[in-house]
């Protein structure tokens, strides 16, 4: 077989490509480019190299796993590397490569970086904690308990009930329905259909980077049998603690073969991951920088901080007390306690990087994050361990409750984050999707961190204390999907099925688009994304479905890439013209598919969404935006009809959008609808989505908005 794993893409850059594949054999391959500004094709040839250490172990090679045919999973034992290095490109330009290989044919696409100076819209995902391995093929994880909307009816029962029955349960907890595999492979598939420009993957790639297996299977969702997603767009990788593991060779020990585990797994990284020169020989591929367009992205490696740490070192005599509940005393050092740099370098390693002030890393950081300011870029970072979570992993090495592998010490860099402007970090590991802000100048700025751990392992939710309340350990966090996001549950053709909400894999989705005007800034939109399963009556999976929590942020930046005060509404269905003066004209594409004759018109509020001071949700709400309504537009459409549409309306103030069910006053959808326990309105990008009854298919009324034309106002 030419192709163990398809070819893939890393460094991308304004003017090339970076071209990865593995194969069994010692035969050279050819690479072949055209496209803008190549008069012929672009030849590269390659000499591959051996790479022992991906040949599988007596240990791998001898597993047995419950419901798979023993060594199924595995595939020849070469492995050969090809890369080439493409440069000499166009910027934001469209190339196809075929990859020969003896008598095998590989064909795809790559589309080069924008310059910083000339650019549109770029879209990149962000998630981690995919942690492949065969064994996900007939693994469904345990699906923590979330909040439960209001009207929900309870989740099935872990006892006699066809859920426990057909999908099974693991103790107190209902499993998830889809396998670890599918909820991956149906996660990529929506990532895959929206086309993104790079992919950031905050580490936990695998379940144990001396894993091969894990590694394989990886590939096979992302460059091989079941999909390729990487053939197209680049992959920007963490470090994770699995990467530091060696699973059955040694895991954080050593095994019978005297393999260091963490060393084996970190190893594998390296042969399979290549990163720009950061200018520190010893760490090559565990920190770097990759500049896509105004995009920065750091990448930095949160496996080992010093002084090595434990959870041992607190709470016996003589030693500092252990601190419980809610306190915190300090960030600490270290984010786990499995290996200390005197195991790491005994058995042979030599590019474990320490992350605390004063460290090479640390020191690279700052330099880049000069650079980039200096350079106007829109600067991102991402590194495994989340420094701010709500979830497993978020308590300090001397909380009593610790994992021994918190990501806290990370919190070290948000100084540095908050002064050079960077707008977000993605990080993973507590295997939560959650939002944390972080403001300590209080200038309303700060930075977002994000926990993007669901591609498609754990489904953990937050902490809980003792009695099962929630620690809420975690004071900056904003949001998270098992408790923001309430699942409700109802009954569908007689069977209990959850039909909205809830904690489910997904990603975060992050677009960029260039603003005209003086500033000559961008606006980001993080859009948290969910993969929501349709189960039929016997749970058996019939579809997934793209859905958007409603925590979309948007963040606005000057033009030296630095993120502006957010004056962005409370609510993402609030539709902003305060930045124009006098009229404003809107383009509009309206859509419906439902029976009743659902009526469209606008209410002015604050950018809390409020009226005369009622908020969203609060009693007499309704009545409010009854009395507000502005005269004027009244948007219609046909069942199944689609219509363009144009209309005013004045500058200088914030709108939202009420659909009168069936024309009735008396009959309201609004932002943040209390009336049925969550909102029946929505809203992706640029389209607002209404739901007229509660099957929350959101089509009743679809509202596009296409384009503002008005005065911008002037700066005083």
């Amino acid at each position: 077989m030419s192709f163990r794993v398809n070819p893939y893409l890393q460094q991308p850059s304004s003017d090339g490509i970076y071209i990865t594949w593995f194969g069994e054999t010692n035969a050279a391959g050819e690479v072949s480019i055209t496209g803008p500004g190549l008069d012929a094709p672009v030849t590269f040839t390659t000499t591959p190299t051996f790479e022992p250490l991906l040949s599988y172990t007596n240990a791998e090679l001898n597993q047995d796993i419950d419901g798979l045919e023993q060594g199924s999973w595995l595939l020849g034992n070469e492995n050969y590397k090809h890369t080439v290095d493409v440069d000499g490109l166009s910027p934001d330009s469209t190339y196809t490569y075929t990859v020969t290989v003896e008598d095998d044919v590989f064909e795809a696409s790559f589309t080069t970086a924008p310059s910083a100076e000339d650019w549109d819209e770029i879209r990149f995902v962000a998630f981690s904690d995919s942690e492949t391995e065969p064994r996900g093929r007939v693994n469904r994880r345990d699906w923590q308990q979330g909040a439960l909307a209001p009207d929900s009816l309870p989740r099935p029962s872990t006892e006699e009930s066809l859920w426990a029955e057909t999908i099974g349960v693991r103790g107190d907890r209902l499993n998830y329905p889809l396998t670890e595999n599918v909820g991956y492979r149906e996660n990529l598939e929506i990532i895959n259909s929206r086309e993104p420009d790079f992919l950031v993957m905050p580490g936990d790639l695998m379940q144990g980077g001396g894993y091969q297996p894990g590694w394989d299977e990886f590939f096979r969702h992302n460059a091989g049998e079941f999909d390729s997603g990487l053939s197209e767009y680049a992959i920007l990788p963490a470090l994770g603690n699995w990467e530091n593991f060696g699973a059955l060779n040694g895991g954080y020990g050593t095994d019978d073969d005297g393999r260091f585990g963490p060393l084996f797994g970190r190893e594998k990284f390296h042969v399979y991951f290549d990163a720009p020169e950061n200018g520190i020989p010893e760490h090559q591929d565990n920190y770097y920088r990759i500049d896509y367009g105004p995009i920065t992205v750091l990448t930095l490696d949160s496996s080992n901080g010093e002084p090595d740490d434990s959870r041992d070192n607190y709470g016996s005599e003589g030693q500092p007390p252990k601190i419980s509940g809610q306190e915190f005393t300090g960030p600490g050092t270290d984010t786990q306690e499995n290996i200390s740099r005197e195991q790491y370098e005994a058995a042979g390693g030599t590019d474990l990087a320490d992350f605390n002030p004063g460290s090479p890393q640390w020191n690279w950081v700052i330099e880049q994050l000069e650079d980039a300011r200096e350079d106007g870029q829109i600067i991102f970072a991402q590194w495994h361990h989340a420094a701010y979570s709500s979830g497993t992993h978020g308590l300090p090495m001397n909380h009593e409750d610790s994992s021994g592998q918190g990501g806290t010490p990370m919190r070290q860099y948000h100084p540095l984050f908050e002064e050079y402007g960077v707008a977000a970090v993605f990080s993973g590991h507590s295997e939560m999707f959650e939002r944390s802000f972080v403001d300590e100048n209080n200038d309303g700025i700060g930075v977002h961190y994000y926990d993007v751990g669901v591609a498609g392992d754990g489904m953990r939710g937050q902490r809980t204390d003792e009695e099962g309340e929630l620690l809420n350990y975690n004071e900056f966090s904003e949001w998270t999907a098992d408790q923001s996001e309430p699942e409700l549950w109802a009954e569908v053709e007689g069977v209990l099925q959850i039909v909205e909400g809830g904690k489910h894999y997904g990603h975060l989705e992050v677009n960029l688009e260039r603003l005209d005007g003086p500033d000559e800034g961008a606006q980001i939109t993080l859009t948290p994304v969910y993969s929501f399963p349709i189960l039929d009556s016997n749970y058996e999976l019939v579809d997934t479905e793209r859905r958007v929590y409603g925590d979309e942020i948007v963040l606005t930046t000057n033009a030296e890439g630095e993120v502006v005060a957010d004056t962005e509404p409370a609510f993402a269905e609030i539709i902003d013209l305060t930045g124009f003066d006098g009229d404003v004209v809107a383009e509009l594409t309206l859509s419906r598919e439902a029976a009743f004759d659902n009526i469209l018109k606008f209410y002015e509020t604050d950018a809390e969404g409020a009226i005369a001071g009622l908020k969203p949700g609060d009693e007499g709400y309704e009545d409010a935006v009854r009395s507000a309504l502005v005269d004027g537009p009244e948007l219609f459409v046909n069942n199944l009809t689609t219509i363009d549409e144009s209309i005013v309306l004045a500058g200088g103030t914030y709108y939202a959008p009420a659909l009168l069910i069936d024309g009735n006053i008396d009959s309201l959808a609004t932002i943040d609808d209390g009336v049925v326990g969550m909102s029946r309105v929505e809203r992706e990008g640029n389209e607002w989505q209404f739901e007229d009854l509660t099957d929350f298919d959101f089509n009743d009324f679809v509202l596009n908005v296409n384009s503002l034309t008005g005065t911008a106002q002037s700066a005083s």
